[in-house]
């Protein structure tokens, strides 16, 4: 009998050395997750005095790639920052207690990044898939539904390994805890007001990656960047011509967006948070929504640009108990 598509189990565990299988350290409540094997082929057209094309084929590579997506929660998404951005650094929060922690995640400047075992079970089998790269990831808000992030995944292909799935509940994040701030840098950012009648924000860091061979061997030896590409897209009411006239001048800008839940505690008076920074941006493309029947809204979109200034593009501040990633 076959499994229903929530049935499925995936868990992640941080690699040491790129392809060796580790065990996984959380399972993830997944709102959607496959991972397929994939392989190509060569097909042999040599003739042999008839008319049929070919005679055989022969495998030339295999992997396996595929795609989650999940809330965004106070625990577990520190995994996924990790594999996004490729490198989490963990620091004392200022809160009393010793337990908060503040877990940075930069854009990682080794092309090889951070690579994990994914696991995935099932009542058929549980394999291990090493090797495993996050490509394009996403955050993403809109009214009326969870804050979600998104993932494409490039893997080694997949060998049968026991596990044993093991699920903790976390507090998760809604668009009431969720803000955008802009400004002509960080500092003004943080010190200014949320953006008013944001309806949806969508944060895209793409490293662009792709499968690395060699000779003597059918599997990927990694998955590296081409380098990263990081945008967001923003819809709101069109209430002022701040974007508008933004775009029209190419000015750069700064912007934050933080989700702090506020209706939890952790340690003494700290709340779980996570905060994405990017010290500049340009609007590239900007529009407009006329439907004759609805308030016009506005869609911006930034590319977040590397700040020679501030020596970094994009930066993720998750705040927890999680002793490290």
């Amino acid at each position: 009998m076959a499994d229903l598509g929530r049935q499925v189990k995936y868990g992640l565990g941080k690699e040491t050395v790129f392809g060796t299988q580790v065990t996984a350290t959380s399972w993830h409540n997944q709102l959607s997750f496959e991972l397929n094997p994939m392989s190509e082929y060569v097909t042999n057209t040599s003739a042999y005095g008839n008319i049929v094309k070919t005679n055989e084929a022969d495998v030339l590579r295999y992997w396996a790639e595929g795609s989650l997506e999940s809330k965004v929660t106070t625990g577990r998404s520190g995994q996924l920052l990790l594999g996004a951005f490729g490198t989490i650094v963990t620091t004392a929060n200022a809160d009393p207690s010793t337990i908060v922690k503040n877990h940075t995640a930069d854009i990682n400047e080794n092309i090889n990044g951070q690579s994990f075992t994914l696991w995935r079970k099932d009542s058929l089998s549980s394999k291990a898939y090493a090797g495993a790269r996050f490509g394009e990831f996403t955050v993403s808000m809109e009214l009326g539904d969870y804050v979600k992030h998104t993932g494409n995944i490039l893997a080694k292909r997949g060998v049968s390994s026991a596990s044993t799935p093991v699920y903790t509940d976390e507090p998760e994040f809604v668009p009431k805890y969720f803000t955008v701030k802009t400004g002509s840098s960080v500092s003004v950012a943080n010190a200014s007001s949320a953006v008013a009648s944001v309806e949806s924000f969508t944060l895209t860091v793409n490293p662009n990656l792709e499968a690395d061979w060699q000779s003597g061997s059918a599997e990927p030896y990694g998955f590296s960047s081409r380098g990263y590409d990081l945008s967001f897209e923003m819809t709101r009411r069109y209430i002022d011509t701040t974007y508008e006239d933004a775009y029209n001048a190419g000015t750069d800008l700064a912007v934050v967006l933080a989700m702090t839940n506020t209706d939890v505690t952790i340690g003494t008076s700290a709340r779980p948070s996570l905060t994405f920074t990017a010290p500049k941006f340009n609007i590239t493309d900007w529009s407009k929504s006329e439907d004759l029947d609805a308030p016009i809204t506005e869609t911006i979109t930034g590319t977040i640009h590397y700040s020679v200034a501030d020596a970094y593009a994009l930066r993720a501040v998750l705040v927890n108990t999680v002793t490290s990633y």
